[in-house]
């Protein structure tokens, strides 16, 4: 045999080895700590095609969904900001103070999803005709709202490239300046960043934030154990007093949200999880570490927030609500994999939305719930765009045949 043979075979076999003792040195999550095993296994016990059959005809047939890896981010410096509405009066002063707090307000491209209940709730956009920032409203009707995980995708489908993503909530107040602290944050961190928290408290009535904890440090998972409900996890932050840098985070938060635009390519929203609410959270969280992505709280206010939902209706009214949720959790335990199998018609597009190949599903266990440092690798640095010629591509999704015959025995792992 040649020599250089023996010498590249040699090599090869030095890697295979020092990846396999690599690994071994990676403990196992003890998967006992939490149960959602358990909860995956109760909840497709309880799936039958005469009851779900025309929630699955509604919610999860083919739809054109454009690709957004096939559109290029560009380095325009300009932040496209999410937000989601569901019958909410405090929409348009959310968007008037992004705007009037902002900067740099000609950066900003602001979409909203506005599901309104007509000639009776609260428009978010008219009275903003004349701003600097550019401003795009989807209008739906309040019975054709799906959950916020559809209003956002149905956002997300409108980005065009901008540089920056923001996501946030419609009833919060925005700092002074805001953008630009959000800007000198990322700065500071490295390329797969996002800033994130659950933002503390504003007075609905006044407007105007909490004089005291303005400020909150890095989300941890409340639920070590999981819930007791759906088994998703829950998330939280404590008050903290200044930080001094940003602060790392172990979850992510859907109501503030701000990073490049690369969290789009890496963990898009899923349109097949009709009414999600608990989940949407970990669902996003896990495909961005898995994609390796890392969380940060940011050293200053950025927005205000009210978790009061008194005041306004929600998506729950819908009477299809509970259906639809019950079978997104559904898709949520397979992609997570704590199924091996569910009914064909819930893994449409699925292939599109699956956990990343950077870490595994372990590792966000262990990061998540153990609170270990961040050992962040080098990613690849974002390749940006100069010109304006997008032309973007749509998803391949068909529709998943099935005869209508699923065995729940053959679902789960024993």
């Amino acid at each position: 045999m040649n020599i250089n043979i023996k010498i590249l075979i040699s090599i090869i076999i030095i890697i295979i080895i020092l990846y396999l003792l690599f690994n071994s040195l990676i403990e196992n999550f003890d998967e006992s700590k939490i149960r959602l095993k358990e909860f995956a296994r109760n909840k497709i016990k309880e799936f039958n095609y005469d009851f779900y059959n025309k929630y699955i005809e509604k919610y999860f047939t083919p739809i054109k969904i454009i690709d957004l890896k096939s559109i290029p981010i560009l380095k325009n410096g300009l932040i496209f900001c999410s937000i989601a509405s569901y019958r909410d009066k405090q929409c348009p002063l959310t968007v008037k103070s992004m705007i009037e707090k902002a900067k740099y307000p000609d950066k900003l491209v602001i979409c909203i999803c506005q599901q309104n209940k007509e000639e009776e709730d609260t428009d978010c956009y008219h009275e903003y005709a004349n701003t600097k920032a550019k401003i795009n409203i989807i209008r739906l009707k309040d019975k054709d709202a799906r959950g916020p995980c559809w209003a956002r995708y149905l956002i997300q489908q409108e980005w065009r490239g901008e540089e920056y993503f923001l996501q946030i909530d419609s009833h919060m107040r925005f700092m002074q300046d805001w953008d630009y602290h959000c800007l000198n944050n990322l700065k500071l961190l490295p390329e797969k960043s996002c800033l994130t928290n659950y933002p503390s408290n504003f007075n609905l009535e006044k407007g105007v934030p909490d004089k005291e904890n303005q400020l909150r440090g890095g989300l941890f998972i409340v639920n070590k154990e999981s819930s007791d409900f759906d088994g998703f996890f829950r998330v939280n932050s404590d008050f903290v007093q200044h930080l001094n840098e940003p602060s790392v985070a172990h979850g992510w938060g859907a109501c503030f949200s701000f990073s490049k635009s690369n969290i789009i390519h890496d963990a898009p929203y899923d349109p097949y999880t009709p009414f999600l609410f608990f989940g949407e959270e970990m669902d996003i969280w896990s495909r961005m570490f898995t994609n390796g992505w890392f969380v940060y709280a940011p050293t200053h206010p950025i927005c205000f927030t009210s978790f009061d939902r008194a005041y306004r209706p929600t998506f729950w009214e819908n009477p299809d609500q509970a259906h639809g949720e019950y079978l997104s959790r559904l898709r949520l335990y397979y992609r997570f994999g704590y199924l091996k199998n569910i009914p064909e018609e819930l893994k449409i597009g699925i292939e599109h939305y699956n956990l990343g190949k950077v870490k595994t599903w372990n590792e966000f266990l262990k990061y998540s719930l153990d609170d270990e440092k961040p050992i962040i690798t080098k990613s690849n640095n974002i390749t940006y765009y100069n010109s304006n010629d997008i032309n973007p591509k749509l998803l391949n999704v068909n529709e998943m045949k099935s005869n209508k015959t699923f065995n729940v025995n053959d679902a789960y792992y024993e």
